[in-house]
């Protein structure tokens, strides 16, 4: 089905209305764009009327199956449990790449981690970005990217590579220049569709249609956080508010870093920098030397990550078990043997 059985003028006027698309509507929409079928003026009038009504948790998960749909594997899914960490961004914090770091801790922990990433859309410097700064080959054989995980842990999927259905709407969203349903999606939408998911969004606004989104995927486990001071990871400085998704149930709990025995402390303690900064940052993190609030912050994030991957139900003797395992060093060790992995020819 596409747009054709229904006008713009009507969709446009669904949501100047302040009303959802129905799943039906939201799936034939993101149909038509892949096909083209929708001119640049009706796409840039469309995407600023569904960011002004606000996305709602259907709408999501109804385009995100259409573009994941659109997304060709080469190899069979590998028949494991995944994990992604990949969050929206946009809460220009211009912190340094935790959810990254995160990756490769959890992988050294024993998760089997699918990290979803692009380059940065903004003055932050993207997933992309810095693991290509450290020498990870961004483009490889999807075959070898997609092995990687079973052999190594973990691996890194660079997000242009698997949608290339996307790339005609590139230029009218470089023009828009704001934030639209697609910098939601993308978190959305990893090609290996992973079981479990811990999910950043910069706005608290996020935190329910993101929960409902993971939900109708199927997620098995799923944490949607919103940090304190405005962070899409889980903060330092603060209460920070998160969704649960279980059993197909979603649940709402507060975590403060005092819960683990964290003293609290600014999200300034976390900025990263430009790209060198960035790499500098993340391979001492890895490597165990990171600061006690750059450490605490990666072990935080990582006990929610062992939470969805149904690892480590405590949060707080995940945690410590995270701090520990980064001090050793091995999370460094699981970066390097995912490099030279996908450096095979």
């Amino acid at each position: 089905m596409s747009i054709k059985n229904f006008s713009t003028k009507e969709i446009l006027e669904t949501l100047l209305n302040g009303e959802n698309l129905t799943n039906e509507n939201a799936t034939s929409l993101m149909r038509s764009w892949l096909n083209e079928e929708i001119s640049p003026v009706n796409t840039g009038a469309i995407l600023s009327a569904l960011r002004s009504k606000g996305v709602s948790g259907s709408e999501l998960s109804s385009m995100a199956m259409v573009l994941r749909d659109a997304c060709n594997i080469p190899i069979q899914k590998p028949s494991l449990s995944l994990v992604d960490t990949c969050g929206t961004g946009g809460d220009g914090a211009n912190t340094f790449n935790i959810s990254t770091a995160v990756a490769f801790l959890a992988a050294s922990c024993g998760v089997y981690v699918a990290k979803h990433g692009n380059r940065s859309a903004s003055g932050k410097v993207g997933s992309a970005d810095v693991l290509e700064g450290l020498g990870l080959p961004l483009n490889s054989p999807q075959n070898l990217i997609i092995e990687a995980v079973t052999k190594v842990k973990v691996t890194f999927l660079f997000a242009p590579a698997w949608h290339s259905s996307l790339i005609n709407l590139a230029p009218l969203r470089r023009d828009l220049g704001i934030r639209t349903v697609f910098n939601l999606l993308g978190p959305l939408v990893n090609p290996l569709q992973p079981d479990s998911q811990v999910l950043g969004v910069a706005s608290a606004n996020l935190l329910d249609p993101m929960a409902e989104a993971l939900k109708n995927l199927g997620m098995k486990r799923g944490l949607v956080v919103h940090g304190a001071g405005g962070l899409d990871e889980a903060s330092l400085e603060g209460t920070n508010q998160i969704r649960l998704i279980d059993k197909n149930e979603i649940r709402r709990i507060d975590l403060n870093p005092n819960d683990f025995g964290i003293d609290l402390s600014s999200n300034n303690a976390l900025a990263g920098g430009d790209l060198e900064e960035n790499i500098e940052i993340l391979s001492s993190i890895l490597k165990g030397k990171g600061s006690s609030s750059q450490s605490n912050v990666v072990a935080l994030n990582n006990a929610l990550v062992l939470w969805v991957s149904g690892i480590q139900d405590d949060f707080k003797i995940g945690f410590e078990s995270s701090l520990d395992k980064l001090k050793s060093g091995e999370a460094w060790n699981t970066f390097e043997s995912l490099k030279s992995f996908l450096e095979k020819k």
